[in-house]
């Protein structure tokens, strides 16, 4: 990405620092677009798990999504609009004025943040906003579905039209991955769907996200040893939170696999344990890709396809305020306003 003598807002944070050590800064360069990429006018962005760990260089997550280096720029998602491409000639299939949405990639070379008015991303690395759908809710259903859909797909292998009903368990089923996951494994794929989730959240995991069955976690701490009691078995568990005991492995049918969000100790135990076994377990690290978007932006755009629960909204500038809500209780993301956000 080169850079020129033009400048922007941007919220700029500290590392090792609270998650308030920021300030807007308005003379952040502003990013030029390379012969591939676009260059997008934020309009709203959304909060994430990742800002914390960033900050404190917590390893090795850190290392791995983004660089460690001055200056710091936070946030991933983003909805937008864009006011200039690379290059007509590598760039196709988007062109100035679109309005899109997406996330910029979680990779250790990763400097930029969309808590700033300019991001610029490769243009088969966003997609096209659905046009019934709020640059809010856009911004808000990026990560956490793609997440969802390549653990369930790529990581757990369901396929759309299969002979036979796929069974899959979600663990954290009323978290971001979690409820985009019931909802993708149900209506994209056609699956049979058990899902765990605190008390609270049983009423809108089975009747807004769909579940067929609900536990309730709380009610039921044992509900992995009773599962394996009643023999039940699932092509794919998805454990979003990595929470479940290495014996939740006897739940997968015999070309099942179980997926985390993360790498841990239990799925490293998991893979040695079943290396001579049709068994599978193994971690998703999202990819941001045009393909797998539009798809996101279908379900979106579908009749109870895909609903992505918006908690509260605040300006950029009032981030100490959008941090602290979403560090508390909260139900659904928390959205910032970009544009127009910054006074």
């Amino acid at each position: 990405m080169n850079v020129v003598c033009l400048i922007m807002h941007a919220l700029q944070f500290k590392f090792k620092g609270k998650p308030e050590d920021h300030h807007i800064v308005h003379d952040a360069p502003k990013p030029v677009p390379a012969k591939d990429e676009v260059l997008v006018k934020v309009k709203s962005s959304a909060l994430d798990t990742t800002a914390k760990p960033i900050i404190e260089k917590e390893m090795p997550m850190a290392f791995f999504i983004h660089k460690l280096k001055d200056p710091l720029y936070l946030g991933y998602h983003f909805s937008g609009t864009i006011k200039a491409v690379g290059s007509q000639d590598e760039v196709s299939d988007l062109k100035v004025g679109d309005d899109v949405f997406g996330f910029l990639q979680y990779n250790g070379s990763q400097t930029q943040g969309a808590f700033a008015e300019y991001i610029t991303v490769k243009h088969n690395e966003c997609a096209t906003k659905p046009s019934g759908i709020d640059f809010d809710v856009a911004a808000a259903s990026t990560t956490e579905p793609i997440t969802a859909l390549q653990a369930l797909r790529d990581m757990g292998g369901l396929r759309e039209g299969a002979d036979t009903q796929q069974t899959i368990l979600v663990v954290g089923a009323a978290g971001g991955v979690g409820s985009a996951a019931v909802q993708i494994a149900k209506n994209l794929f056609g699956a049979h769907v058990t899902a765990v989730c605190s008390t609270k959240d049983v009423k809108q995991v089975k009747s807004e996200f769909g579940a067929h069955i609900v536990i309730d976690r709380s009610v039921e701490p044992g509900y992995v040893q009773k599962l394996i009691e009643e023999k039940a078995k699932f092509d794919v568990i998805l454990d979003t939170p990595c929470v479940l005991p290495s014996s939740a492995t006897k739940l997968l049918k015999s070309q099942g696999t179980i997926v985390t969000t993360a790498p841990s100790g239990t799925m490293y135990w998991n893979q040695i344990k079943m290396i001579f076994s049709s068994k599978t377990a193994t971690w998703i690290m999202c990819d941001s890709n045009q393909k797998d978007l539009n798809i996101i932006g279908k379900l979106l755009s579908g009749q109870d396809q895909l609903t992505v629960p918006i908690d509260s909204r605040f300006k950029v500038k009032d981030m100490a305020q959008a941090m602290a809500k979403h560090a508390g209780s909260h139900n659904g993301r928390v959205v910032i306003q970009v544009e127009n956000g910054w006074e």
